[in-house]
């Protein structure tokens, strides 16, 4: 703080000494202009016993008075002028105009006005003393620069809009990095061949390997935030192409807010590589439902829910109840929450969602008003041979929820499911059909309303095909994909999350909410962006093998039955699908035999009950005996050639994705 108060007391002395050097100036300058600045003053009755030296005292102290305590309203000793800009240099002009303005205005009181002119001329003198010493750091810099004193990378700028001009700036105002910004490139024709901020507009994107080439570029950072993922994937192969180094800004936030940073530039990550751009949400709304709200999370220490968790810890809840199986997953999570926000009120449950009684007593205890259930059984595989646990979990798990939820008036119940419901194939994706069938027919039931949120694949979730195949790429491959054309829709964990709780704003019940998640992503071009991102080359370092889709699999994900339409929402990109109407009492009874088949493990019986509340689900269950079998044969095999590698002793095939 001491340190603070002298750099602040140095500036204004300083400036006190300029505005006086220029005061001087100034008066020398009218002086061999013939014009008698000191006549006119002395004509004002107050002043006229005052002699030349006391009037040249007076009114230098009369401009530096004026000056600083305008420079202080202006605020121009709170910048750090190290980094200063454009927006910086407009403030001075104005500073140094207003307090122009108020001399020329007092000179006109005091029967001065024909001294206007001397106090235009002082002011041009204060632009050019005051902003050269304000600007003289990034003058220096900027010549030592072009003098080739530092090591440097020479840098190509994707990008020539705010972003991009916020890139250059952090890149100049770190000398030390070794940064050397050659040029911009822009798809905004209008743009290429003129400069901007002192650098050239070199071409297009589709100019990026010419340019790179003929201006020997080592490094590309992507400073596109509102960027298609095939936009960056077309820059970062180019780069590839060319053997640059490829970077990005991805944080549009920061933009806005003109806090772009050097910090920000990171590398490309595969949520960069989304055909789409992320999907905002409306703070002000989903914070007045949740905040001082009592709010239990499912599942809470899996991928979505432990994401629900920090979400929901950030927009003050009265308490966030855990509850969750999983106890080290839980810990895990807990022990962050207590290291980002010591206050927050939180409860930690373990429990099982198939626990009847507990799910009751907890439910009266805690008295939630919003539930967000994000428990489930999500492995596709292990589900085609175990679908009692389908049942036990998903449905009978989520059955208890509801009934506790309508028991005790909970406010909102919000449910995770998932596209693979659409025409499922799978025992997964019908267990998650039969889960949101409940919802729908409940809807508004004693003052609770339910609602279902269906969305695509999460990338970096636990059971996800992004860990798979980052685990093979780091044992040297090969990565596995189960066939060429396989396509899913993707979206990050912090999206679905957002996308969770924005439904418990809007919804207002009965509703099965979905994301417009752009163009569905081929899990062959996911690896091969992997591997790329992983700085190897396809088939060269990382071979790609193909397995063959696995039981319960669909070549590709839908969001909707050709049945079901979509309403739009006040949310530009959530939809509700229009669903059937449902029976209430033959569902209930369809789930009773369910769960009487699941406690028989009657699983042929519990794949027809499936096809009988769910008529679109046609099971793929035709090689879950040979891939079981070819399941053991690899384990076996694996645990033979990898007989000192103790810490991984499992082998995954395919690309699973949930």
């Amino acid at each position: 703080m001491e340190k603070s108060k002298i750099k602040w007391s140095s500036s204004v002395v300083i400036d006190l000494l300029l505005i006086n050097f220029a005061f001087l100036l100034t008066y020398f300058t009218c002086t061999q202009l013939d014009f008698n600045v000191l006549g006119q003053f002395g004509q004002v009755s107050l002043l006229s016993s005052f002699s030349n030296l006391q009037l040249i005292i007076l009114l230098s102290g009369l401009v530096s008075s004026v000056r600083i305590a305008t420079y202080l309203c202006f605020r121009l000793y709170k910048p750090i002028w190290e980094y200063a800009g454009v927006k910086e240099f407009r403030t001075l002009i104005s500073a140094i105009g207003v307090s122009t303005s108020v001399l020329i205005i007092l000179s006109f009181f005091l029967n001065g006005f024909d001294t206007w002119s001397f106090f235009l001329i002082d002011g041009f003198y204060n632009i050019v003393f005051i902003g050269g010493v304000k600007f003289s750091y990034n003058l220096f810099n900027d010549g030592r620069k072009r003098d080739g004193v530092l090591p440097q990378t020479k840098v190509l700028i994707v990008g020539a809009g705010v972003a991009g001009v916020g890139v250059l700036r952090e890149l100049r105002s770190h000398p030390k990095r070794g940064y050397l910004p050659v040029g911009f490139i822009d798809d905004n024709l209008k743009k290429v061949g003129k400069s901007i901020a002192g650098l050239e507009v070199l071409g297009t994107t589709r100019d990026l390997t010419y340019i790179a080439r003929k201006r020997e570029i080592e490094e590309v950072i992507i400073a596109m935030p509102s960027a298609t993922g095939s936009k960056i994937q077309d820059i970062m192969r180019q780069c590839e192409y060319r053997g640059c180094q490829f970077k990005i800004v991805p944080s549009i936030h920061a933009i806005l807010e003109e806090r772009v940073s050097i910090n920000h530039i990171r590398d490309v990550e595969l949520e960069d590589l989304l055909n789409r751009s992320t999907v905002p949400i409306d703070l002000a709304e989903i914070s007045k439902y949740l905040s001082g709200k009592r709010v239990m999370v499912t599942g809470a220490g899996g991928s979505i829910g432990s994401e629900l968790c920090r979400q929901v810890a950030k927009l003050d809840p009265e308490m966030l109840i855990l509850f969750g199986r999983g106890e080290n997953s839980l810990y895990h999570i807990d022990m962050e929450l207590r290291e980002s926000d010591p206050t927050l009120n939180r409860e930690l449950i373990i429990g099982d969602i198939r626990d009847n009684a507990k799910v009751f007593q907890i439910t009266k205890r805690y008295r939630p008003h919003i539930i967000f259930h994000a428990a489930a059984h999500k492995h596709v595989k292990f589900m085609e041979i175990h679908p009692d646990e389908a049942v036990k979990n998903n449905i009978l798990g989520t059955q208890n929820l509801i009934d506790a939820a309508i028991k005790h008036h909970v406010e909102a119940f919000i449910l995770v499911s998932s596209d693979k419901s659409v025409n499922p194939t799978s025992v997964y994706g019908a267990s998650k059909r039969v889960t949101e069938k409940l919802i729908q027919c409940n809807a508004n039931r004693n003052g609770t309303k339910f609602i279902a949120v269906r969305f695509g694949n999460v990338i970096g979730s636990r059971a996800s095909v992004l860990p798979n195949f980052q685990r093979q790429i780091a044992k040297g491959g090969p990565v596995t994909v189960t066939h060429r054309e396989a396509t899913r829709y993707f979206m990050t964990i912090p999206e679905a999350v957002q996308l969770l709780i924005q439904a418990g704003a809007m919804g207002n019940g009965g509703e099965i909410l979905m994301l417009d998640m752009g163009e569905p992503i081929k899990i062959l071009d996911l690896a091969q962006d992997l591997i790329r991102l992983s700085g190897l080359e396809v088939e060269k370092d990382i071979k790609i093998a193909f397995t063959g889709l696995e039981p319960g699999e669909k070549l590709y994900e839908e969001l909707l039955t050709p049945q079901e339409g979509v309403t739009a929402t006040k949310h530009q990109r959530i939809f509700v699908a229009q669903l059937e109407k449902i029976e209430e009492e033959t569902l209930l009874s369809q789930i009773s035999d369910l769960s009487e088949l699941a406690n028989d493990l009657d699983i042929d019986g519990i794949i027809e009950k499936f096809q009988e509340i769910v008529p679109r689900y046609e099971p793929n269950r035709a090689h879950i005996q040979t891939a079981n079998q070819n399941d053991q044969s690899d384990i076996t095999r694996h645990l033979r050639n990898n007989a000192q590698d103790t810490d991984d002793t499992e082998s995954v095939p395919g690309d699973r994705v949930v």
